[in-house]
């Protein structure tokens, strides 16, 4: 398949390397800074032709059969919409847009099909939380009760890092991975932000832990816990309660190390549904959490080239990330109110969804 990769910093040159890794080709990049374009020629050794506008790349390249896009947050609607009025389906980096009233219009321009857009929210395609989703809709843990997903970082974010704060970029992962296995949206959000000692960072993002708790509209109880001080590597696990055992994916054992998928029986016992699945062994330098979602990654793109060249709908779409993405705004809102609750509630509508944000105060 003919690929471009728009947006190639450190992100953009991950998935190009995917793209080259997988025996496709990539047609073209392109990139706002020539500075990036540079660095990812050099870092990747490519000899195709490069782009510093959307448009241009586009005009040159008609044979492009889809593009890749992980361009700085703010940046996102401005370089998808030329490619999707084009006709050339695009992957795109999470979240949707940097400002929930963008992402709105952005949906709203290019529809709510499930076949234009697939977005990089790539814990749908990773194989343990994907077993673990199959134990909950097998009905092994009955009702669902408690669900806390951990997200935790060894490292600052580099100083190239473009953030409105930890919830948000962090948070838009968990808060997906809890709407998809669970199957329920929050009708009420509260969080806090805290700034735990000995941590210093490149980029303000308001503080660097947050706890995010959250009730769905079935009763289910949660909790998000993110932050970027986990001093012994990567970390990201799921506890999920429910009236016949409890599932535990990603318990931490070490770094790089296995991903187990723990279900627990109300007697004590592990199921013998449990798995344990390994991380990614490289070598060289790579972004922290390359080892855990490498293999992943590798998952949603093929996904994203089968389903473009079959017409087939995509598993990860515009809809799922703004349900996210109103999700954080929620938690990040009630953050800088220490803490207050926000009611949120969603809608298959879209006018109706983003009515129903402007009364609970999540668009000014």
């Amino acid at each position: 398949m003919k690929l471009g990769v728009y947006g190639v910093g450190r992100m953009g040159r991950i998935h190009a390397k995917l793209v080259m890794d997988s025996g496709n080709e990539i047609t073209c990049i392109g990139d706002d800074a020539k500075g990036a374009v540079d660095t990812a020629v050099s870092e990747l050794s490519l000899s195709c032709n490069s782009y510093l506008s959307t448009e241009d790349m586009i005009e040159n390249h008609p044979e492009l059969e889809a593009v890749i896009i992980a361009s700085h947050t703010k940046d996102h609607a401005r370089h998808a919409l030329p490619f999707i009025h084009a006709g050339i389906p695009v992957y795109l980096e999470k979240p949707l847009t940097d400002d929930l009233i963008e992402a709105f219009e952005f949906v709203a321009e290019i529809g709510t099909e499930n076949n234009v857009l697939q977005i990089g929210l790539q814990r749908r395609f990773d194989e343990a939380l994907c077993h673990a989703k199959r134990i909950i809709d097998e009905g092994l843990l009955g009702e669902i009760k408690e669900i806390r997903s951990v997200l935790r970082d060894q490292h600052p974010p580099p100083p190239t890092y473009s953030s409105r704060g930890l919830i948000i970029d962090m948070g838009i992962h968990v808060a997906d991975e809890v709407i998809w296995l669970t199957g329920e949206f929050p009708s009420s959000v509260w969080a806090r932000l805290f700034e735990a000692k000995d941590y210093d960072s490149p980029i303000d993002e308001g503080g660097n832990t947050a706890f995010v708790g959250f009730k769905t509209t079935g009763g289910i109880i949660g909790r998000l816990d993110l932050s970027r001080t986990h001093s012994s590597g990567y970390n990201n696990e799921t506890y999920i309660i429910g009236n016949y055992g409890t599932l535990h994916v990603g318990r931490f054992c070490g770094y790089p190390g296995p991903v187990p998928v723990e279900l627990w029986t109300t007697e004590g016992k592990l199921h013998e549904r449990s798995k344990t699945f390994e991380m990614s062994y490289l070598k060289g330098d790579y972004p922290e959490f390359l080892p855990r979602f490498k293999k992943t990654f590798v998952n949603a793109h093929n996904h994203f080239r089968a389903a473009v060249r079959n017409k087939d709908p995509f598993r990860a779409t515009q809809n799922d990330v703004l349900k996210a993405q109103v999700f954080v705004e929620a938690a990040h809102r009630s953050a800088q109110k220490d803490g207050q609750i926000f009611d949120i509630s969603y809608s298959e509508d879209l006018e109706e969804f983003r009515s129903i944000c402007y009364e609970n105060k999540l668009l000014d």
